[in-house]
């Protein structure tokens, strides 16, 4: 993959994936640049800097106006890239139910990964955004 080139200091897709399998937990939150109410973990802004993926963030909040969406408690986002045609699809579930509470078609990527997956929790009036692993 191109994006693998290390210019910009940027990860190769294996080494994103090896960092990201180490945070286990997060003692520092940063607040997401379009709403105060949603904070990210270390891991997720990790993965935002080093995938240029602040875009996945930006569609995970902005789906926060659908009221299908805002009052699941719990909401599990996972981005599968298609590798031949660099498409994708953001998925939302509710974490019980394979079934998509949303989903958004993304007509062209260039997400290093062939999938990942974020956790998005309410903890009363605020928001965190973090990797499986750090809940």
């Amino acid at each position: 993959m191109e994006w693998a080139a290390k210019e910009g200091g940027l990860m190769t897709p294996e080494e994103l994936l090896r960092a990201l399998a180490g945070f286990t937990g997060s003692d520092t939150l940063t607040r997401h640049g379009l709403t105060r109410r949603v904070l990210m973990s270390k891991g997720v802004v990790l993965l935002a800097e080093q995938a240029r993926t602040h875009c996945l963030t930006d569609l995970i909040v902005s789906h926060q106006v659908d009221p299908r969406v805002r009052f699941e408690p719990f909401q599990v986002w996972t981005l599968t890239v298609d590798a031949t045609t660099r498409s994708a699809v953001a998925t939302m579930t509710d974490g019980n139910s394979k079934l998509p509470v949303t989903q958004q078609e993304i007509p062209w990527t260039d997400f290093p990964l062939p999938e990942v997956t974020l956790w998005l929790v309410q903890e009363g009036e605020l928001w965190i955004m973090l990797l499986p692993g750090e809940y």
